[in-house]
């Protein structure tokens, strides 16, 4: 069936609902080291989540991945992100069921019933048992599937147990955030206020000589200034994670010229070869460093000159190699046609034993027989196909798509007997067909127009480079790894070798990659290891055939940052900050000479400029982003020249020319509403990441991965 496809296809969708965006973390062959004496890969709040759990959760993982994608194994960035999500939904797990016992939440069978089966079902019901041709939600649909699950193969019940585990989970998530939500209530003062804050207006004129005005060389900055600074913005330096920062070069292997050469040659005996070959098409195949599209092209598909020449040439012609992108090409044109890009039918398919089947008895003879009557019938009757179809077919989604080939594409291996049969076709046209499974009734219902295709064998050989310029390649390596022991001689030299240094600051304890630079965990553990030291130059790394080494910059861990360690990147700040206070005073000078505002705008070089705003304060002036220093104005006269008022970014000098007092008001529904939206909203994306931040999470991956 159709919905059995599509739960198996989402039965990952388990896992997403819970939390696996499957987002950030490390596998591969580093994933099977592990410190000795500790089985524990981290506590959520005292609960251990054991190395061997984990590692469960993965594998799991992993299968249900390459399940969904039809592909037997994932590359090393796909599993990295596995297992982030996994650790991220096994955190979530606990922390959220810790949640839900100490409230009593749950999810009785009655209402998992009702969730699946009853008269308001679940979204994710509605969602997957939708009728094909009507694409709404049909009970029936629900009843025949668990009617059937018994029969279904194990791995279907299992992928039903995770759709259901879904359900349930969203639902408790669901009954949470309701009582948050429900729980919050906003006095009228409070909605009152808000009123006032977004009713009431100031019209302010005012100057803010632009912090340029002061020279960097005039402003002088003392560890008291940077002492003032940190503790003012002091909230600013804590960091909810370790961060290193670090530096590093790339060898990059190339062939050298002998490496070409000989690659050359080897490339002229294997085009001789080709020649002669029987077979054209295995011989290439076998013999290619890069698989092809073995069925028809059209143009535009093959790589560099292959294509226009493999358009002009006979039937049966040779391309001699060419050079493209580092790779040598050859090629034979096998075949030319002309094909649609796609078309579209209807199948009904009758099986027999032998084909696939287990419960189907009749015979090849007995199934080809009956296609043969079907044919007669519905050539007669044609607008019955899909309900016969839903009646008839041995395919097992026909009872829901009643035999729908929705548009499949030219080169499509499991419906190429379609396809190449549908070329000679016309819309309406039918047939019988014999498949692997059984014999198809084929309706072609649409194609699209023909264009010129070709059919061609390839063989592609890298240009590659030697084991001896691999080594050759290491021992540059290496050299520099060795010799350049300090920060000035990793720079100095890297400049003299043309290497590029490439800077990769900020990163995290678990990242798997660096800039540019995809499954760089080694690197990551190295610099994060407690024997590495800021300055200390790496080892050489073997990451996918490049060979890089890495400088540690910088290191700062979990916490407040002291303020020796953050000096460099607040020294801008502080000199800004002294900047304000410098203006400040020239201010106060001036002003005590003069209360004309124009007159103290020309003695600044700059400009009175215009503004209204509110007590929030959003607009596009100077004080957008003042909050203090716009508050404060909402307690001064009106009609005075006011200041020095020195903000966080730059100091002013005004006269309120006018107040708007807010009308008064009593139905105060639209500020419920927005106050009732934005709390929702910040509960939406901030309550899981309080509970997360408040609870005692310790990670030991780093021990394992």
């Amino acid at each position: 069936m159709a919905i059995i496809g599509k739960i198996r296809k989402h039965s990952g969708l388990a896992v997403i609902i819970i939390g696996v965006a499957i987002a950030a973390f490390v596998i591969g062959d580093f994933g099977t080291k592990r410190m000795k004496g500790t089985n524990e890969i981290g506590k959520v709040n005292g609960e251990v989540i054991t190395y061997i759990d984990f590692n469960a959760k993965v594998d799991q993982t992993i299968e249900t991945q390459k399940e969904n994608s039809g592909s037997d194994k994932l590359n090393d960035q796909e599993a990295y992100q596995i297992r982030q999500s996994t650790w991220n939904t096994m955190v979530r797990d606990l922390l959220m069921n810790e949640e839900y016992d100490q409230l009593g939440l749950m999810v009785s069978p009655e209402e998992l019933f009702d969730q699946v089966q009853g008269k308001q079902p679940h979204k994710y019901i509605l969602q997957y048992f939708k009728d094909p041709k009507t694409n709404q939600y049909d009970p029936a649909l629900v009843l025949n599937y668990l009617k059937n699950l018994d029969q279904m193969e194990p791995k279907a019940k299992e992928q039903w147990l995770l759709f259901e585990k879904a359900i349930k989970d969203d639902r408790i998530q669901t009954k949470f955030n309701n009582l948050v939500s429900k729980g919050y209530y906003v006095p009228k003062a409070f909605l009152k206020k808000e009123y006032l804050m977004q009713a009431k207006t100031l019209k302010v004129r005012y100057i803010s000589p632009p912090l340029t005005t002061i020279s960097d060389s005039s402003v002088i900055i003392t560890d008291a200034d940077y002492q003032k600074f940190y503790d003012k913005n002091i909230g600013f330096f804590y960091q909810d994670e370790a961060y290193r920062d670090m530096d590093f070069v790339v060898f990059e292997v190339v062939a050298s010229p002998g490496d070409q050469e000989k690659t050359t040659r080897e490339v002229n005996d294997l085009y001789n070869d080709f020649l002669t070959s029987l077979n054209p098409l295995t011989f290439a195949n076998a013999n290619s460093d890069k698989k092809f599209d073995t069925t028809f092209v059209k143009k535009g598909i093959l790589p560099g000159k292959l294509d226009s020449l493999m358009f002009t040439y006979s039937v049966g012609a040779f391309v001699a190699p060419l050079q493209f992108n580092n790779t040598w090409y050859m090629g034979k044109l096998l075949s030319i046609e002309e094909r649609p890009d796609s078309m579209k039918g209807n199948q009904i398919l009758i099986s027999y034993a032998g084909a696939g089947n287990e419960s189907i008895k009749r015979t090849k003879e007995q199934a080809k027989f009956k296609a043969d009557s079907l044919l007669l019938v519905l050539k007669k009757n044609p607008d019955q196909f899909m309900a016969i179809a839903r009646n008839v077919s041995d395919y097992p989604s026909a009872k829901d798509d009643g035999g729908e080939l929705k548009w499949f594409m030219d080169g499509n291996l499991n419906l190429s007997v379609f396809f190449n049969d549908g070329i000679g076709m016309k819309p309406k046209d039918m047939k019988v067909i014999e498949t692997r499974i059984g014999y198809a009734i084929f309706e072609l219902t649409e194609k699209t127009k023909p264009v010129k295709k070709v059919k061609t064998a390839i063989l592609a050989r890298d240009i590659e480079p030697s084991s001896q310029t691999y080594q050759e390649t290491y021992m540059k390596a290496s050299a520099f790894a060795g010799q350049n022991k300090t920060s000035e001689a990793f720079d100095k030299v890297a400049v003299q070798m043309g290497l590029r240094k490439r800077q990769a600051p900020g990163v995290r304890e678990m990242d798997n990659s660096l800039m540019g630079l995809q499954s760089a965990r080694e690197i990551v553990r190295w610099a994060y290891a407690e024997a590495t030291k800021v300055g200390e130059v790496s080892p050489v790394f073997d990451i996918q055939g490049k060979y890089v080494i890495a400088i540690l910059k910088g290191a700062s861990q979990k916490g407040l940052q002291p303020l020796e360690s953050v000096k460099p990147r607040i020294e801008m700040a502080v000199k800004n900050a002294k900047k304000t206070e410098m203006l400040a005073e020239r201010m106060k000078k001036e002003m005590a000479n003069t209360k004309d505002l124009y007159v103290l705008a020309a003695r600044f070089n700059t400009k009175v400029d215009t503004s209204v705003f509110s007590f929030e304060g959003f607009n596009r002036s100077a004080f957008a982003r003042e909050g203090k220093l716009l508050g404060t104005l909402f307690t001064l006269k009106k009609g005075e020249l006011l200041g020095p008022l020195t903000g966080d970014y730059s100091t002013f000098a005004l006269i309120i020319d006018q107040i708007n007092e807010a009308p008064g008001k009593e139905d105060f529904t639209y500020e419920w509403s927005q106050m009732q939206q934005n709390f929702e909203g910040l509960m939406n994306n901030g309550l899981y990441a309080a509970i997360e931040k408040s609870a005692k999470i310790v990670d030991n991956r780093m021990r394992f991965y």
